[in-house]
């Protein structure tokens, strides 16, 4: 009978993390897997250490161009938060067109990269280092545009696919994290797993997201903007959903609407509830055309290298590793 007045909230807390305090836990998370890798794979061999960092940083710089190019940022790339405030101030992109290439383009660089200079291996004379960088590169960057969360391929491919159901993309996360422990356990690779795992607990978190979802979606509550879009009745309404959720956090925090001591804590499980809808401005040929082309530059390098594995071999005969 009568609309709910604003002024009855009080004023939201305002954002002071960027997007640090968001993504620290995918930080947490991608240091402890990486940090387990370099003790045990490349504790002895600093260089291919350092090339690793090189070949990473030369990934982000690609994201990074082309979130400055369209003046925005993708979502899920933690690693970004460093960026600091070329990227803080940055607001998300509800384009699915612009997501797909600020994904594309980490893997796409390094791989065009690798192949030429795996290229120059074959025809030149064998050299230990030449070789390293190259397969390096294309490794590297072809595992992260494989279609698998959270990889950029399998961001491209939830983007096309499962963007508007919570449902769908829980099960293609549950199935990437199958996949890995899979892959893992057949080869002996103990990071993978590790991660498998890892993204197991991801799964529970989208379940807990999708409940959350569904409970706001019966009150009204529109949780598809950014942080900085809320309304001062948005937020007390999703935070309060929130504590329903969580009793046990609920009951360290004063009632009504008193901020918390340590409300910063809620205003990011807030902001991780959010979810920005994207714009489908991509046609199904486009996106086709962009799959195939995914699948070429998988395909275009590995096949290269497996061709050319008595090249492999010698640079395993030849390296210090």
């Amino acid at each position: 009978m009568f609309e709910e007045s604003e002024n009855i909230y009080p004023v939201k807390p305002k954002l002071l993390a960027g997007t640090m305090g968001k993504n620290r836990n995918g930080i947490i998370l991608f240091a402890l897997v990486f940090l387990f890798v370099v003790i045990n794979y490349l504790a002895d061999s600093y260089i291919i250490l350092i090339e690793v960092l090189i070949v990473l940083a030369l990934h982000e710089l690609g994201h990074f161009a082309m979130m400055r190019f369209y003046k925005v940022k993708a979502q899920g790339m933690f690693i970004m938060s460093y960026f600091g405030n070329s990227i803080s101030k940055l607001g998300f992109s509800n384009s699915q067109r612009q997501q797909t290439f600020i994904n594309l383009m980490g893997p796409l660089p390094g791989i065009l990269i690798g192949t030429a200079t795996f290229l120059y291996a074959i025809n030149a004379e064998p050299n230990i280092y030449v070789i390293e960088v190259a397969v390096l590169l294309i490794a590297i960057n072809i595992l992260n545009l494989l279609p698998i969360d959270p990889f950029d391929g399998g961001r491209i491919v939830g983007s096309f696919f499962f963007n508007r159901n919570d449902h769908l993309k829980m099960i293609f996360t549950l199935s990437s994290s199958i996949l890995m422990i899979g892959v893992g356990v057949y080869f002996g690779l103990i990071p993978l797993i590790v991660f498998g795992f890892l993204m197991g607990l991801k799964v529970r978190a989208f379940q807990k997201s999708k409940d959350l979802h569904e409970q706001l979606e019966e009150t009204n509550v529109n949780y598809k903007k950014e942080y900085k879009d809320l309304t001062d009745g948005e937020y007390w309404k999703i935070r309060s959903i929130f504590l329903l959720n969580n009793p046990k956090l609920k009951e360290m925090i004063p009632s009504g609407y008193t901020l918390w001591d340590n409300e910063r804590l809620l205003v990011e499980q807030v902001r991780q509830v959010l979810r920005i809808d994207l714009k489908p401005d991509l046609t199904l040929s486009s996106k086709i055309l962009i799959l195939l082309f995914m699948a070429a530059l998988i395909v275009i390098p590995a096949v290269l290298v497996f061709s050319n594995l008595e090249l492999i071999e010698w640079y395993f005969e030849n390296a210090n590793i």
